[in-house]
């Protein structure tokens, strides 16, 4: 752990005389800040193996072959947009963060660890589970955003408590790290708020394309292969 967190005022042990409760900031990078992403690995084998499980049980021959027509608009891919340019934003600011530790040599922890994170979330939301191979993905990304969230807050007030002015004069002030982190924990929160609004939108969708119009069938109105064999009249 000394090679993660170098030069550091404390050590890696938990417990800190400095910024108490809030342990020290080695292990806060190294252990707080990545353990959503940790959560959410371990959760993503679950929620696939119970996928597999419940198409099997529920597999129906006859409707297999159909699939639905993605209807969009151009609200909806706007606030789409926003939601991965926040995401890439995060990214960034990750970036700019490790960088500049990098520049004090105090070492970055497993902060690079958060990149798996916000790639695995931007990727489960852009194919909606894998399209739908993977049942309840909004719980993984919701551990990632909402768990990025409470960590940023728990390493600034971490900073704060070190005192806003340490390292004043240094590539790296903790003043401006304090920022950014709280930046990057504004950026989270954002996120969870458009992918709660995308999750209601996108399942009021899916309900209005599910309802059959007068005189059509369920299947007729979902499905693409109405319009390759549309029905005997």
């Amino acid at each position: 752990m000394v090679k993660l967190c170098t030069h550091r005022v404390e050590g890696f042990g938990p417990h800190s005389k400095i910024s108490s409760p809030i342990p020290t900031s080695c292990f806060v990078d190294t252990i707080l800040i990545p353990l959503p992403v940790w959560v959410a690995l371990f959760l993503l084998p679950i929620l696939l193996a119970l996928s597999i499980h419940h198409r099997k049980q529920n597999f129906n021959p006859s409707t297999a072959y159909l699939r639905a027509k993605p209807c969009r608009n151009w609200a909806f891919s706007t606030v789409s947009a926003i939601y991965y340019i926040l995401i890439v934003c995060n990214i960034l600011m990750q970036v700019l963060e490790i960088v500049r530790l990098e520049l004090l040599h105090f070492g970055i922890g497993l902060q690079p660890f958060v990149f798996v994170g916000l790639i695995l979330g931007a990727v489960l939301h852009w194919s909606e589970g894998a399209r739908g191979r993977i049942r309840g993905w909004q719980t993984i990304n919701a551990v990632v955003w909402m768990g990025g969230v409470v960590m940023c807050a728990v390493q600034v007030i971490g900073l704060s408590k070190e005192g806003i002015n340490g390292r004043k004069g240094s590539k790296y002030p903790i003043s401006d790290q304090v920022i950014d982190v709280a930046v990057m924990a504004g950026v989270y929160a954002v996120i969870v708020i458009l992918e709660l609004v995308l999750g209601f939108w996108r399942a009021s969708r899916r309900a209005r394309e599910n309802t059959p119009r007068s005189g059509m069938s369920p299947v007729m109105g979902t499905s693409e292969a109405v319009g390759e064999y549309p029905p005997n009249v």
